[in-house]
């Protein structure tokens, strides 16, 4: 029987243009590869006593739910920041994987001199919230969130003393708001809504190049939400390595995100490692966020820029 085509794609917002993925495979990146690949270490803070009504991920609230003051979240966060980041670039870097860092603009606030360690070791910068505390959601305003993440851009700014480009959310948070906020803040590109492989154009404008980030890989959202083991989420690890070596969409991007205070546990990196020496980095392309994001654009027949179309509005939350 032959298989009937999809029906057109209708979409319920007008952040990007619908399209089938493997009908919008892009050319292959710089030395023939298929797929481009960099890992997104995310460094975090947790405020230990957030803002009324401040909003963290629900799925890693804990077996104690949502508290404050939380001590322990601060304290996992703090570790990541001073321990996990060099745990994980050093298992990285030597083996020649590219390494970008989201930034939450509390740890470049608290820490320039880490965000400014990092980028002397050739981690490419994202800006990335405000804090693990601080998820932006439709819960917050319009004007309160463009506030959270001027801020954010500002600290990271001032660590590094560059205006960062490119964008990280905390946890995949964003509101009806976010991606024209984005826009108008100057940002370029993005790595999350994990929805597809290949980047696209995205915003109301079109201007900021989506990179999809690799969400069930995240290793947060595996170990802590999904509850594997670390050594289980080292086989999903290297079981999805293995197929993108073998069957990567030309013009894809594997946008891997770990977190410091995660990955970066001494109980989890072994995990981590065997995958690592189990499958070689040269694989792939190798290049941070800003550059893949450069070179799609140049490769691209997206449109450009184009008059952003009428807002829907909020929709109401229940509190």
């Amino acid at each position: 029987m032959t298989p009937r085509p999809p029906p057109a794609a209708q979409l319920d917002h007008d952040l990007y243009d619908a399209r089938i993925a493997s009908r919008a495979t892009g050319h292959a990146w710089p030395g023939g590869r298929p797929a481009a690949a960099f890992v997104l270490i995310h460094l975090e803070a947790f405020e230990i006593d957030a803002p009324r009504g401040a909003i963290r991920d629900p799925g890693l609230r804990g077996e104690f739910g949502s508290y404050f003051p939380n001590y322990r979240a601060h304290s996992l966060m703090a570790y990541g920041n001073r321990i996990g980041v060099f745990r994980l670039m050093d298992l990285l870097q030597p083996r020649g994987w590219r390494v970008a860092a989201a930034i939450n603009g509390l740890v470049a606030k608290e820490h320039p001199s880490l965000v400014r360690a990092l980028a002397a070791r050739d981690v490419e910068i994202v800006a990335s919230g405000w804090s693990a505390s601080r998820m932006v959601t439709s819960v917050i305003g319009a004007a309160d969130e463009r506030r959270l993440l001027e801020d954010s851009a500002d600290a990271v700014a001032q660590a590094t003393g560059q205006r960062p480009r490119g964008y990280a959310s905390q946890d995949y948070g964003y509101s009806v708001n976010t991606a024209a906020v984005l826009e108008s803040l100057g940002f370029d590109h993005a790595i999350d809504w994990p929805n597809d492989e290949v980047p696209y154009a995205f915003g109301p404008r079109r201007t900021i190049a989506m990179l999809p980030a690799a969400a069930e890989l995240d290793d947060a959202q595996a170990m802590l939400v999904r509850k594997l083991q670390p050594r289980s989420w080292g086989a999903t690890l290297n079981a999805a390595l293995a197929w993108w070596q073998e069957s990567a969409l030309p013009g894809s991007v594997l946008a891997l995100p770990l977190h410091a205070w995660v990955a970066g546990a001494a109980h989890r990196t072994a995990a981590l490692r065997h995958v690592l020496e189990a499958h070689a980095a040269q694989q792939f392309w190798q290049a941070g966020p800003a550059a893949i994001a450069a070179q799609w654009r140049l490769a691209s027949s997206s449109p450009g820029p184009r008059s952003p179309q009428p807002q829907r509005p909020a929709p109401t939350v229940d509190r």
